[in-house]
């Protein structure tokens, strides 16, 4: 009889220890899921801006390209402003003798 009592306080025992260890085993598992959730959004996350900082870096590039070259062309548009100013004095003062 005793016996029996021990053998059935202790499945009591056990039968309560695995409820409370699955319980805590389930409460892990949707926390890893939650967690895992969070990993996943924030890595589409950080990718998106990835490519939005190489979209980014990739117009700065084309915009100094073609600030380079508009400068250039600036500075063609200068010297032949200032080979016609010269030209033009040339033919006035070459009118000037003229006259």
């Amino acid at each position: 009889m005793i016996m029996f009592l021990y053998y059935f306080s202790t499945t009591n025992v056990y039968k309560s220890l695995y409820v409370k260890v699955n319980e805590e085993k389930n409460i892990l598992e949707d926390e890893k899921n939650k967690y895992t959730q969070l990993m996943d959004r924030y890595n589409k996350q950080v990718v998106a801006q990835d490519d939005a900082l190489k979209h980014t870096e990739n117009n700065l590039s084309v915009a100094r390209n073609d600030l380079r070259d508009v400068k250039l062309q600036n500075n063609e548009l200068r010297h032949q402003v200032d080979k016609l100013k010269k030209r033009s004095e040339e033919l006035y003062a070459q009118v000037n003798t003229m006259i």
